[in-house]
């Protein structure tokens, strides 16, 4: 069996959200804490980093597995494009670039259609990654950006915690909260 990470958490925040839960210019403290965790975890070749692929937490864990040879998997919702209008592009930023590279170096896997497409997607896309995971390894673990709070909707950062089963104190689970 392999290393098994995933990596997910909130997406970096539209413009005047309110109440913030990840802002843009938040993007490289929280790159550096999610650096210091693979670094102290060991990722790299032998690890699969697992992720959905949208801006924040998702594309930022990719790069830094890729950066130590890690294997990539990024488990997208929706096709790629329709995928990076809702969960990728934010004007005035790189995101959709980084994305589209990403797409060039990792294994990309597309939910079937037959999922749907409104928000349960995103529900069932966190149950994908969850049992690729533990195809892959007998302990994965996980990193999230996350404030602990429910999410805006189905498929939210809760939700993967959640279907995980870890506790906040797991040590096969690493909480990064932007905002605190």
């Amino acid at each position: 069996m392999t290393d098994a990470l995933i990596v997910s958490g909130h997406l970096v925040d539209v413009p005047g959200r309110t109440p913030p839960r990840f802002p843009q210019k938040l993007v490289g403290a929280v790159t550096a804490a999610m650096s210091a965790v693979f670094d102290a975890w060991g990722v790299g070749p032998g690890t699969t980093v697992i992720c959905g692929g949208a801006r924040g937490a998702d594309i930022i864990g990719a790069e830094q597995g890729l950066l130590r040879g890690a294997a990539v998997r990024l488990c997208l919702a929706l096709p790629p494009q329709q995928f990076a209008r809702r969960s990728v592009d934010l004007p005035g930023t790189d995101w959709h670039e980084r994305f589209e590279r990403l797409c060039r170096r990792a294994d990309v896997a597309v939910l079937p259609e037959e999922a749907g497409s409104g928000d349960e997607v995103f529900a069932r896309t966190n149950e994908w990654m969850v049992r690729l995971a533990h195809h892959l390894a007998l302990e994965p673990r996980a990193v999230v950006v996350w404030d602990g709070k429910a999410g805006d909707g189905a498929g939210g950062t809760s939700d993967l915690v959640r279907l995980l089963g870890y506790d906040a104190g797991d040590e096969r689970l690493h909480i990064i909260d932007p905002c605190s």
